[in-house]
């Protein structure tokens, strides 16, 4: 791991554990051993550290999602990717938990969001078709219905760390697959008996 990555991986564990406000440039070099110098001649600003480790969950989705769309659609590939979306943002946490205040002071961040979340919409929406093609999803339900559905499920990955935070109660080592879930039994009223039999069959091993 070089240098740049270190401070990469050392910012992101300390902005999860401490929070964005209340850690700075200098807390982050002197928990690596290195000059404040240093570490600026990698990443400028703070917000140039957080704009790279928004990013590198960005295109870790994007892998994902290109792996998502070389395989044949079931349930299990979208309990799967759901699975790995859900992991992925709790360990980029501090981006969720602090959502708001990084899109209002990072306008940089929040320029690619809008675009990204655009982007997202669109392939969501190609994956529902898929799924109705593949006689998982119902054909009978308003293509505006399962515009909502994306929407819906993007808002709950936004959202569900900072109402884990706050709200859950549960297991913390059941945390990520309550929430998964969660998002997850969001499909239901959507699948046809071919689907559903499909859903209890990954609920009844989880």
């Amino acid at each position: 791991m070089n240098t740049k990555e270190k401070i990469l991986a050392t910012a992101k564990d300390l902005f999860n554990e401490r929070g964005l406000e209340s850690t700075s440039a200098k807390n982050i070099a002197a928990t690596l051993k290195i000059s404040d110098g240093n570490l600026r001649y990698h990443f400028r600003t703070k917000e140039d550290l957080v704009y790279a480790l928004y990013m590198q969950l960005v295109e870790a989705f994007d892998q994902q999602l290109t792996q998502f769309e070389a395989q044949s659609f079931s349930l299990h590939l979208v309990y799967q990717t759901l699975s790995y979306v859900y992991h992925k943002l709790y360990a980029y946490r501090f981006l969720m938990a602090d959502f708001v205040a990084i899109m209002r002071k990072y306008p940089k961040i929040q320029l690619h969001y809008r675009a990204l979340t655009h982007t997202r919409k669109q392939q969501l929406s190609q994956f529902t078709e898929a799924l109705t093609q593949e006689g998982i999803f119902k054909n009978d339900i308003p293509v505006s219905q399962y515009a909502h559905l994306t929407e819906q499920l993007s808002l709950l990955s936004d959202a569900w760390i900072g109402h884990a935070e706050v709200l859950y109660e549960g297991d913390e080592q059941q945390k990520l697959k309550h929430y998964t879930m969660l998002a997850f039994s969001m499909l239901v009223p959507y699948l046809t008996t071919k689907g559903m039999y499909e859903y209890i069959d990954i609920v009844s091993k989880r």
